[in-house]
């Protein structure tokens, strides 16, 4: 190949200068330089690609091979070819029969140095190595010599009889100078030219019309280049005799440009693509045909066609189209091939296995929906005799499934009709072990009654001695599956939160321990029992009333308690309140996980669970089964031959009768293929099947065909495709979903709570109790040393806001409620004198009212009792109760504070009036009576009596600074 043009192309792009280039060998129509500035004229590489895809397109031959050699430029052609089909594919995307496929790309690697015997050789290697079985259509580019050597190999490997197309380039072709035609060219093959034929002179006319047209482009551009004359500088001012080095055209760009967007219509129509290669080719189509002349028969080239312009919906963008007639075909065919393999016709054998074959009733119009397909079935008991389709004892049904969907996809890209139908004694196929004769599905391959097995059959070394496998297109294995039973809640299920220490430390320790700590804290508190010195009559609280307490905190009942009074107590049964709710959360949230129902079944490890390999250490013994004559019966009878034979008496037909029995408890577990029972486990209508267990025996699934097939290799070349392009795991995950597999939660089970996770809540409530000990010592310190203290400066009731028990602790009342009380407990210490102290009291109630009643009588005949001559003070005109107390509803606007605390001693702690009164003749004072106080006479007050009013009522030989410790 002669490297001037080359050399020149790339000197003018490196100064700028355009250049037009009349070159059928440029290489540069896919490339897309920014920095080119090459006209090209000439038909390309690209354009003949093209070209050969619209005679595709035009016949409808969508799938092709390539053939070429690696000594003129083979990358071009093979990227351009690949390149139009990728862009093809992408425009008819949504419609499948019109996208290409390139089967195949078969290079002949070629050397300058071979001959003609290496370059068969290296082409006969290289069809066996690339070359697929389905290629019927050729695009051949090479030149005419190295041409005529692979037509040769490609009619050895009968690769050019009536049903294959050759099409070939222009360098295959040559300058067809005369008619005649290679003899190794095959019969109605086609050739792309850009020549004429039997015309000597076109070479010279070519290159003539070429000089023309680029001078027509020239001055089109030099018209267009007028108009800016005075911007652009027109002559790149080069020269030879220059010392400098040359500087690149800075106007050449622009002029390359201009002559880019130049069309030329007539006499040869000119328009460029954005890559400057000429949009509008003159390309001839060519066929060999058969030339009888004086009795012999010679093969010529006839020009049948044409690459035609048209008018295009796109602006600058020029549209060609195919005009062909009078071809000769193949085998001297008036019609053109198919393109394709002819179809052939296959008996496949199968058998029921959800969900890889499963069979359905026909439609209303009696017929198949898709994607399930025609089959025949062997009748059953339930089928109709009256069945029209009804021949040799079998039905025809609607099969579907996964093995189906492959079948769909396989019989479209091997070309093939075929007839399904199922294996006559529904078994997988197994040896007989006395004459080792097949039955099932192996025995129709064996007999030549299919041609191939197309159902979940497992890859097995036994069965792969009779039939080859094509490569797996599923993994599957040996599982086991078990029923799922209900099981009932435990008695003891509320007590599951727990565990046993936990319910003892809670129940048994924590709340005595805390009752009585309680209980201990109110005994010792001033404002609580005081140590027994406050009458149980007046705080009703005991160590049972306390524990009570604790149980209604704790699970929050709503009982009537007495409440403590002491500080410290309270504070722990507020602590115990925090640690009641701590621990009803914890139980309560937890309670729900154990108070439900759990599915209860066998958890068999594997294979070599003891329940399998021992079943009798089971009262009653463990039954278990699979399917005979099957893989799984095949491999535990070599492997495992006890639980072989044990379990011949539990064996079921068929997978449906396996688990139906398993429901039933019939059996305890079912033996089979993997993918099968997980199907089912995730499609059970209750969920009441689950598989356990790790797989066994790991293999695979695979079309079983006979020995040595020719289209086992096909077979391979779909389910690797498949593969690849992920289809096989759609219609995976698609056919062998489940509903109960995503009811299923794995990985979450209950737990019982053990001391360690409920630390925090004993840690809180043991710092409680310490805190309450702390408490109460502070209580204890604050009414020996800080009450004293503080009482000299709360003169206005301030601690009263902050506490109603401290602000009573420092008022003068209470100091004499606790002298009442230390009397009254001198006074009668067992329950005989309080009775008769109550009967002497209830006594003298009844002479005050008397005594009322008669002054009432008195005042209503108009008969005025003598009174003083002293204004009664205020307090003296309240009536009085029937029990001695004055009524304090009268002084109500005068409290200070109001007790609320304990309703036992409201009547000892009424409101207080520091406002002084007059004395009159009867005051009052203490008496031994249940009252506070009675009136007497003011001549029986001496001077040396202590007297203090206080909250309405006075009282004698009480000092106004008397302390706790002092007694009346």
């Amino acid at each position: 190949m002669d490297p001037t043009p080359n050399y020149i192309i790339n000197m003018a792009e490196y100064l700028r200068i355009p250049v037009i280039s009349w070159d059928s060998q440029f290489p540069g129509a896919l490339e897309n330089k920014q920095d080119s500035t090459v006209l090209q004229l000439a038909p390309t590489i690209y354009h003949q690609c093209v070209l050969m895809i619209d005679i595709m397109k035009k016949f409808k031959w969508t799938n092709f091979a390539i053939v070429t050699t690696t000594t003129f430029h083979y990358l071009e052609f093979t990227n351009a070819i690949e390149a139009l089909v990728k862009e093809h594919n992408q425009r008819v995307k949504f419609d499948r029969k019109s996208r290409f496929n390139l089967l195949s790309s078969i290079v002949v690697n070629i050397l300058p140095s071979d001959n003609d015997t290496v370059i068969k050789d290296k082409s006969r290697e290289a069809f066996r190595r690339d070359n697929k079985l389905e290629n019927r259509v050729f695009l051949l580019h090479a030149n005419s010599h190295e041409a005529k050597d692979i037509m040769e190999v490609a009619e050895e490997l009968e690769l050019t009889g009536k049903d294959y197309l050759w099409i070939m380039s222009s360098f295959c072709v040559g300058f067809l100078r005369n008619p005649n035609a290679p003899r190794v060219y095959p019969l109605g093959s086609l050739g792309i030219t850009y020549t004429t034929i039997a015309k000597d002179e076109y070479e010279e006319k070519l290159l003539e019309n070429a000089i023309k047209t680029s001078v027509r482009l020239w001055v089109e551009t030099l018209k267009e280049i007028y108009t800016y004359r005075n911007q652009y500088q027109i002559s790149p001012n080069f020269s030879c005799e220059s010392q400098q080095s040359l500087q690149q055209w800075r106007d050449g760009e622009f002029f390359y440009q201009l002559m880019k967007n130049v069309t030329l219509d007539k006499p040869t129509p000119v328009q460029f693509s954005e890559n400057g290669v000429s949009q509008i080719v003159n390309l001839r189509i060519v066929n060999i045909q058969h030339l009888t002349e004086k009795y012999t028969t010679r093969q010529i080239w006839k020009e049948v066609g044409r690459w035609v312009p048209v008018e295009s919906e796109i602006k600058n963008k020029a549209k060609m189209m195919v005009e062909m007639s009078g071809i000769t075909w193949p085998g001297n065919s008036i019609l053109p091939p198919l393109g394709k393999p002819e179809k052939r016709f296959f008996r496949i054998v199968t058998l029921k296995e959800q969900p890889y074959v499963n069979y359905l009733d026909k439609g209303a119009q009696e017929n198949c929906v898709p994607p399930s397909v025609p089959c025949r079935v062997m009748k059953d008991k339930v089928m109709s005799a009256n069945d029209s389709s009804l021949q040799n004892n079998s039905v025809v049904r609607c099969c579907a499934g996964l093995c189906i969907d492959i079948l769909t996809v396989m019989s479209s890209r091997m070309q093939f009709d075929y007839e399904l139908y199922e294996v006559p004694d529904r078994t997988w196929g197994l040896p007989d072990q006395g004459t080792g004769e097949w039955n099932g599905l192996i025995k129709q391959i064996q007999d030549h009654r299919a041609d191939m097995v197309l159902t979940s059959l497992k890859i097995t070394p036994k069965r792969s001695e009779v039939v080859d496998f094509s490569i797996p297109f599923l993994e599957t294995g040996i599982t086991i599956m078990v029923s799922i039973r209900k099981g009932n809640i435990s008695p003891t299920a509320f007590l599951e939160p727990y565990d046993y220490p936990s319910w003892c430390v809670i129940l048994v320790f924590s709340v005595h321990a805390t009752g009585a700590a309680i209980f201990i804290s109110e005994w010792l508190s001033p404002q609580g029992l005081n140590r027994g010195a406050t009458p149980l009559r007046e705080h009703r609280f005991s160590l049972f009333r306390s524990f009570w307490l604790i149980w209604a905190m704790l699970f929050g009942a709503s009982v009537s308690t007495d409440n403590p009074r002491g500080v410290s107590s309270r504070f722990l049964s507020n602590v115990w309140a925090l640690f009641a709710l701590v621990f009803l959360a914890s139980y309560t949230a937890n309670l729900a996980a154990f108070m439900i129902t759990k599915d209860e079944y066998y958890n068999l490890s594997g294979i070599k669970d003891w329940r399998l390999t021992n079943p009798y250490s089971m009262k009653p013994p463990f039954k278990f089964a699979t399917i005979p004559n099957g893989s799984t019966e095949e491999n535990l009878r070599k492997n495992h031959y006890n639980m072989y034979q044990y379990m011949q008496r539990y064996n079921r037909p068929t997978v449906d009768d396996a688990l139906e029995a398993l429901k039933q408890g019939k059996i305890q577990a079912f033996i089979y293929d993997a993918t099968p029972l997980e199907y089912h486990a995730g499609n059970d209508n209750n969920c009441e099947l689950k598989t356990v267990g790790e797989k066994y025996a790991m293999t695979g699934y695979g079309i079983a065909v006979p020995k040595k097939a020719s289209y086992l290799e096909e077979i391979n070349e779909v389910i690797l495709e498949l593969k690849e392009n992920g289809e096989l795991e759609r219609l995976r995950r698609f056919w062998l979903a489940g509903a109960c597999h995503m009811k299923r939660k794995r990985g979450q089970s209950s737990h019982t709570i053990g001391i360690p996770n409920f630390t925090s809540a004993f840690i809180l409530l043991a710092s409680g109790v310490l805190l309450g000990g702390l408490v109460l010592l502070m209580e204890h310190l604050y009414f020996k040393f800080g009450r004293r203290c503080l009482r000299k400066y709360d003169k206005n009731l301030c601690c009263s806001l902050v506490s109603l028990s401290m602000g009573r602790s420092l008022t003068f009342e209470q100091s004499v409620m606790k002298a009442m009380a230390r009397q009254k407990l001198k006074e009668c210490r067992n329950p005989q004198c309080e009775v008769s102290l109550w009967k002497e009291r209830h006594s003298h109630d009844l002479s005050l009212m008397y005594i009322n009643k008669l002054r009432e009588q008195l005042e209503s005949y108009g008969i005025t009792p003598v009174e003083d001559t002293i204004t009664k003070p205020q307090i003296c005109d309240i009536s009085l109760k029937h029990n001695g107390y004055p009524n304090t509803s009268h002084f109500r606007h005068h409290n200070a504070y109001k007790s609320v605390e304990n309703r036992q001693e409201s009547h000892q702690l009424d409101s207080y009036d520091s406002t002084p009164v007059r004395w009159k003749r009867k005051c009052l004072k203490r008496s031994s009576s249940y009252t506070n106080a009675v009136e007497v006479a003011r001549d029986e007050i001496s001077d040396k009596h202590k007297v203090r009013f206080s909250e309405g009522k006075f009282y004698i030989g009480v000092d106004n600074d008397s302390s706790d410790q002092e007694t009346l």
